[in-house]
């Protein structure tokens, strides 16, 4: 079990556009203990713990080792703990301390592999300083996972392809995939504004989301969250970019959406037609509200579905006595 605690800008020494530049940076212990006591005393039994949300690389060595030691009354339950972080400023005494407290695993956020789009976000780091960081906790033992994004200002298709050969070569741990959303009192909010930066359509996020998230399940990298949860964001600062609760379910259900309607045209499939799938895929083939169904049905094709014991991502087309097998990742070389 995770049980996350967020400490959301601590350790930051400057904010990426899309962050909100009002937040009050200088967080008290007293203000720590209080998130850590909330946040652990809804976690039972055994848990891992997250620390979320901050720059855990960018808070002074003295300052992290007070933070570990708001910990100690809950030790006995805290089987390890996971950390996320920009790459940089990285050093010795950080790592020593992470690796005392019994940190096992660092998601590094790499919004994007183009340092003129990480300059643009003002990340305060390169692509270059993110494999220094990279290859060093790996070195020094940790499981390195990634968190990366889409839907940024000047971000281009070809920009996801970078991402995704950039993940076949690092092979992370696990990959969580955001997408952007426009928070009010932020420069890319005033950017949005004036029209500097006009957001591309959510259709093409989904895909650019959708074509990372098949290409790390092809190469056995999970993908442990896609979209925003209510404790990442502040829904009613939200004025625009590409937020949604089911975004992971859209972009999973565009997957086996865009699988099933290329099986269907090659065969020039119509009328009734029964998909079997795994019960977790059920959802995803109905689409979000029913999406896909309706998306089929307004072509002539009506589905009905079947539960068996399949591997997920993974289904049976059976029409006119027929069978005909497919994955949701058919669809990887059709995408861009």
């Amino acid at each position: 079990m995770l049980c996350p605690v967020f400490l959301p800008h601590l350790g930051c020494d400057r904010r990426c556009i899309y962050y909100d530049q009002t937040i009050i940076t200088d967080t008290k212990e007293s203000d720590i203990e209080k998130v850590i006591k909330n946040s652990l005393s809804r976690c039972h039994q055994k848990y891992e713990v997250g620390l979320f949300g901050g720059n855990i690389f960018g808070i002074p060595p003295s300052f992290l080792k007070k933070i570990f030691s708001l910990f100690d009354n809950y030790r006995e339950n805290i089987t390890a703990f996971r950390i996320s972080t920009k790459p940089v400023p990285i050093n010795e005494k950080t790592i020593h301390i992470l690796k005392k407290n019994n940190v096992k695993t660092i998601e590094l956020g790499m919004p994007v592999f183009n340092d003129k789009i990480l300059l643009k976000l003002n990340r305060g780091y390169s692509v270059a300083d993110f494999y220094n960081a990279y290859e060093l906790l790996k070195k020094e033992g940790f499981h390195v996972a990634i968190q990366v994004m889409v839907g940024l200002p000047d971000e281009e298709r070809e920009d996801i392809s970078h991402t995704v050969k950039h993940i076949k070569r690092l092979m992370p741990s696990y990959i969580r995939i955001y997408p952007l959303v426009i928070l009010k009192d932020t420069p890319l909010y005033n950017a949005f504004k004036s029209g500097e930066f006009v957001p591309c359509d959510f259709n093409e996020v989904v895909l650019r989301a959708l074509y990372i998230y098949l290409n790390a399940l092809f190469l056995n990298i999970p993908v442990v969250k896609m979209g925003l949860t209510d404790n990442e964001v502040i829904k009613e600062k939200i004025a625009g970019g590409f937020y949604h609760p089911a975004f992971g379910n859209i972009v999973k259900s565009e997957g086996f959406y865009l699988a099933l309607t290329g099986l269907f045209s090659r065969y020039d499939i119509k009328g009734k037609v029964i998909v079997k799938i795994n019960r977790r895929d059920e959802p995803h083939l109905m689409g979000f509200k029913r999406k896909n169904i309706e998306r089929w049905a307004n072509t002539g094709i009506y589905i009905e579905r079947e539960i068996k014991e399949l591997p997920q991502k993974e289904f049976i087309v059976s029409f006119g006595g027929k069978e005909l097998k497919g994955n949701m990742l058919d669809t990887i070389d059709s995408l861009f």
